[in-house]
């Protein structure tokens, strides 16, 4: 028996759901399924590269899925896979499944002078806050947001 599967991170789950041959094909049920973590891991290394100026590494990539590099590389392949089949063949391809969970934007404040970051849901630029656990004034506005 293997190892159970570790739990994947998404930023959002793709806007189609569906990428269908076309219409009227006799095998409805000739489908392809794409697991979100595959999904995810094609969207890091291939997608963001091109939005963004630097170069985004198998390795940040990786450690934004939440996995390591090899269990990374491993998935991305198995996507590969099933991207060119489905192609070849003129298969649909769905996305679904999978053990992942959503990302979420934190906001909040964070310490300077003791290194703490709190999560407030109402945070903004213009409050002023004292630290919860060193109580000191010099807090900053902290927002971290998933890739």
């Amino acid at each position: 028996m293997g190892r159970r599967t570790r739990m994947r991170y998404v930023k959002n789950p793709p806007n189609n759901f569906y990428f269908d041959v076309a219409p009227g094909d006799p095998m409805l049920d000739n489908f392809i399924i794409l697991t979100l973590a595959e999904f995810e891991a094609m969207r890091l290394r291939h997608y963001v590269p091109l939005r963004t100026t630097d170069k985004f590494k198998q390795t940040k990539a990786a450690e934004t899925l939440g996995v390591s590099q090899p269990t990374f590389s491993r998935i991305l392949d198995s996507a590969h896979k099933k991207i060119t089949r489905a192609l070849i063949e003129g298969k649909q391809i769905r996305v679904s499944g999978g053990n992942i969970d959503y990302k979420e934007i934190f906001v909040g404040y964070g310490c300077l002078n003791c290194d703490e970051e709190w999560e407030v849901s109402t945070a903004s630029k213009d409050k002023k806050i004292n630290c919860p656990k060193c109580n000191s004034d010099k807090t900053y506005y902290l927002v971290k947001e998933p890739l």
